[in-house]
């Protein structure tokens, strides 16, 4: 599988509950200022103190996963990359073993699970990618409104329906049978997602490959070039733009 771009549906610009003290909540906000400036290893080192104050805090687990994987992107060296996919799983196995019912916990066990299964043996990558949908579906069902959890589903379904005969039959041995993953049904979650969140350069991009992939070039174009006519908010934004450039120039 493709690494999925780890974006939490989090919306850290808005308040947000917390049973802690102020120190805790005046360092999430720092935080999440650095974050919402792409400032990853700083905000990652105050979310670290953060946990310190309160290391079973979900909403502080939730970023560090996040900061974590987002930290990806700022290395080359691939043995890095998978030991900071590695630590954003741990993280956010913590949060979701303290609260199995928030949808974000959810959702990042989902994205980090598709983060760290490009550094795998094929075998393994399947079996996370069942492990990415049991989750998105979770995270889902818990929080409909959360555009994020279609894009991961979207995504899922992108990448099973396009796999090569030989990864086919090992999908059906772990899978018990090949999955119901279509190009249609990507196209139904990354549509939900970009209604949800137009503001977003990945829903649209992820939408128009696929339109590609369904040989709908006309639907292609107008989405991959409103992706890339979005300015670049997120950390995978840049990467996310190359994908829908090359697309464009297949088409």
């Amino acid at each position: 599988m493709n690494p999925i771009p780890f974006i939490l549906c989090l919306s850290f610009s808005t308040a947000f509950t917390l049973a802690a003290g102020n120190g805790v909540g005046d360092l999430i906000k720092k935080g999440d200022t650095l974050d919402g400036q792409l400032k990853t290893a700083a905000a990652l080192a105050v979310y670290l103190e953060a946990e310190k104050l309160e290391p079973d805090n979900v909403e502080i687990l939730q970023r560090l996963a996040k900061s974590y994987d987002e930290s990806m992107v700022d290395t080359t060296s691939r043995e890095e990359q998978r030991r900071l996919a590695e630590l954003g799983m741990s993280y956010a196995k913590r949060a979701v073993a303290i609260d199995p019912k928030n949808a974000k916990a959810q959702l990042s066990m989902a994205i980090t699970y598709g983060r760290l299964a490009p550094y795998l043996d094929s075998k393994t990558k399947i079996a996370y990618s069942k492990l990415v949908k049991e989750h998105a579906e979770k995270a889902l069902a818990i929080d409909p409104s959360c555009d994020y959890s279609h894009h991961v589903l979207g995504a899922w379904n992108y990448e099973l329906a396009n796999l090569n005969p030989i990864l086919k039959a090992l999908v059906k041995l772990i899978y018990g049978g090949l999955p119901a993953a279509s190009m249609e049904q990507a196209e139904a979650h990354f549509l939900k997602a970009v209604a949800l969140a137009p503001q977003r350069v990945s829903h649209h991009i992820e939408l128009g490959r696929t339109y590609a992939a369904l040989k709908k070039k006309d639907l292609a174009r107008e989405e991959l070039n409103k992706g890339l006519a979005l300015p670049s908010r997120e950390k995978d934004d840049p990467s996310t733009k190359q994908r829908g450039r090359d697309a464009l120039s297949n088409l």
